[in-house]
């Protein structure tokens, strides 16, 4: 009897652990929980893809960011217009029709029924305010690249569908706001999310650099960990779906943050990594051996050599003159970028507007010599910043300190992540002498102007001008030929190209050349339409029209 009443004891407990575990299978079948600063992981039905690339991201406030948060911007923001600077054409984006009114009054008519990610529309408040605030936070606070604005007088608003820019001189506005900076359009009701007291208030940028987005674009944040991946999802309510009409778009695009290039082309190899950016030069044939695939796309992406101008002895014109010919100008394609770049000329590179021949030095180590012998400096040393995992610039910087060696000047190296690069960058304008005598930094376009290479040398630029440079000559060169483009554009060229040469003859940066990126894919996993990128924006990948074929 007593062992009767075990076994129904036993059986009984049996039935209510499997009433309880089936319960509790259903409530979280049916509810369940994620924590907002983790990825809710995808169905194995979802169409992933894994691109691979090299820098932290630098931030992805659209009114602020200025650097590698563009990589994310371009699929999360949309500009009121696409420029092609190959076709030399514009494409609607969120404005489908613009005309001139005057010289200086411009009417965009936006895109009906467009829905930001916050499930709000599209209006042209939305519109005001967003580049008002990008104008703004560079007026109040100097960051960002609202300077693109300077020629913004105002907006008006003329219904939920148009809206007038009025400019204070004439530009060519159409130019500017297809730029992939500063020209996001987004939704205000983002002052109400951030608890902010106006739009220039620091709680929206925390707020966006918390992961947050009300853009309108194809993808929405879902994951941002700046320094190690981020994670995007479909939108599936953007309003461009049935136009790019591709049924195998990605559901999720990772976005992985992967510095060397070993471990990219390894990611490669063993799949978990689809497109990659970075990987040694010499080891591409072996991966188009094996099946793999190569876009080398031909951008106006340039690495530009800058000195420090007040700290000795690259403060002196001459000395900087002596290292620019001791470079062996003939090995840098082949040796320092592998045959993946074109031969440079000034600061702007080939096909872009404002190129100029023939501003280059040559290789003459004998007149280097005797400028030195003249300057009466020997045996001094050097520092040189690059960024780690840069190949090219790691190449180039050991080629230069063979080279300098020779003459009895020794170059140190120091290869540091993007951020502090910056920051070593922007140091001469607080302590000369702790910013190094050279360092290397990368440059792309924020929009089709030679003043955006031109301007990183302007004084009022501490943001970039890495060189501590200040010529008043020089910046009121490129500030008249600026405004004068939207007048009389063949002038403004004019002047541009006389700054270049302004600069050219205090050898205070040179291009060392203009890059050629490649892309390597695996072709088994993805399909990357011509319309995935743009030469402007070099590491930009439209993911819309990329196609997940496995």
């Amino acid at each position: 009897m007593k062992l009767r009443y075990i076994v129904l004891t036993i059986v009984l407990i049996l039935i209510i652990l499997a009433i309880s575990y089936a319960a509790l299978q259903k409530k979280v079948e049916t509810t369940p929980i994620t924590s907002p600063t983790e990825t809710p992981l995808p169905t194995s039905k979802e169409r992933i893809v894994v691109y691979a690339y090299r820098d932290t991201i630098t931030g992805i406030d659209p009114s602020i960011e200025f650097d590698t948060g563009i990589v994310i911007l371009s699929n999360v923001y949309e500009p009121l217009l696409y420029y092609d600077p190959i076709k030399n054409e514009f494409k609607p984006a969120l404005a489908i029709s613009w005309n001139k009114v005057n010289e200086t009054a411009w009417i965009f008519n936006l895109r009906k029924n467009v829905k930001f990610h916050d499930g709000t529309y599209l209006t042209s408040e939305a519109v005001r305010f967003s580049i008002l605030r990008s104008k703004l936070i560079y007026e109040e606070k100097g960051i960002g690249p609202g300077w693109i604005w300077n020629c913004l007088e105002d907006i008006f608003i003329v219904n939920e569908t148009s809206i007038l820019f009025k400019l204070k001189y004439p530009v060519p506005i159409p130019l500017i706001v297809s730029s992939a900076y500063g020209a996001y359009i987004y939704s205000p009701n983002l002052l109400r999310y951030a608890n902010a007291s106006d739009m220039i208030d620091e709680k929206i940028r925390l707020w966006f650099e918390a992961g947050n987005d009300v853009g309108s674009g194809p993808y929405k944040i879902e994951l941002y960990k700046p320094e190690s991946e981020v994670v995007l999802r479909k939108f599936e309510d953007w309003w461009g779906w049935d136009i790019v009409n591709n049924s195998k778009a990605p559901e999720i695009v990772v976005i992985k943050i992967v510095e060397e290039p070993a471990s990219q082309e390894l990611g490669l190899l063993d799949g978990s990594i689809h497109i990659a950016t970075n990987v040694a030069k010499a080891n591409i044939n072996r991966l188009l051996n094996q099946g793999y695939k190569i876009i080398n796309q031909t951008t106006f992406h340039n690495y530009i050599l800058m000195f420090n101008a007040k700290r000795w002895p690259t403060n002196i014109t001459d000395f900087r003159k002596a290292v620019l010919y001791a470079v062996p100008w003939n090995k840098v394609i082949e040796f320092a970028f592998q045959g993946f770049a074109k031969e440079a000329s000034g600061l702007i590179p080939y096909g872009y507007p404002g190129y100029v021949e023939n501003l280059r030095y040559e290789y003459n180590v004998t007149k280097a010599k005797e400028i030195l012998e003249k300057l009466n400096i020997s045996n001094t040393k050097l520092e040189l910043v690059i960024t780690s995992g840069y190949e090219e610039e790691e190449r180039f910087a050991s080629l230069l300190k063979s080279s300098l060696n020779q003459l009895g000047i020794d170059v140190e190296i120091v290869a540091l992540p993007w951020e502090q690069v910056k920051e070593k960058g922007v140091a001469v304008w607080r302590n000369p002498d702790d910013a190094p005598h050279m360092i290397i930094n990368d440059w792309w376009p924020t929009y089709p102007t030679p003043y955006d290479y031109l301007y990183i040398l302007h004084s009022a630029d501490i943001e970039w001008n890495w060189s501590g440079y200040t010529n008043p000559e020089y910046d009121e060169l490129i500030d008249t030929a600026f405004q004068l483009e939207g007048i009389d554009y063949d002038k403004a060229i004019e002047i541009y190209n006389k700054a270049q040469k302004v600069v050219f003859d205090d050898a205070i940066a040179i291009s060392i050349a203009d890059s050629i990126q490649p892309y390597i894919y695996d072709p088994d996993r993805v399909l990357i339409r011509d319309e995935a990128l743009n030469p402007l924006y070099m590491f930009v990948i439209f993911f819309q029209y990329v196609e997940v074929v496995s």
